[in-house]
């Protein structure tokens, strides 16, 4: 295995890796926001907390899937699965932007 075969496979286990950190992020912003479908339940909240919580895992995932983009050279593949990440990300900014303005 030559040294630039070798530096390939790095390359392409980090950024999958970094793709699992980034769909992590993602699903974790589901979980941040349980609490807003029932606020009694959790006593201490504040209705703005479950939506910053959003954001900022929206934005790590986007960050994470910028940085396996980047580093693989595969363009299409890459290009593909980031777009589907982002395009993710934007639904769930989306879908928690209401409860920063109580609409």
């Amino acid at each position: 295995m030559t040294a630039k075969r070798a530096a390939s496979i790095a390359r392409s286990v980090g950024a999958v890796a970094l793709y699992a950190v980034a769909a992590f992020w993602v699903l974790f912003s589901y979980a941040a926001t349980i609490e807003a479908d029932n606020p009694e339940a959790f006593p201490g909240m504040l209705d703005k907390d479950e939506a910053f919580g959003a954001f900022f895992c929206v934005s790590l995932a986007v960050l994470f899937a910028a940085a396996a983009w980047a580093l693989l050279r595969r363009p299409l593949v890459s290009k593909a699965v980031c777009a589907l990440i982002v395009l993710v990300c934007v639904y769930r900014a989306i879908s928690v932007y209401g409860q920063f303005y109580g609409t």
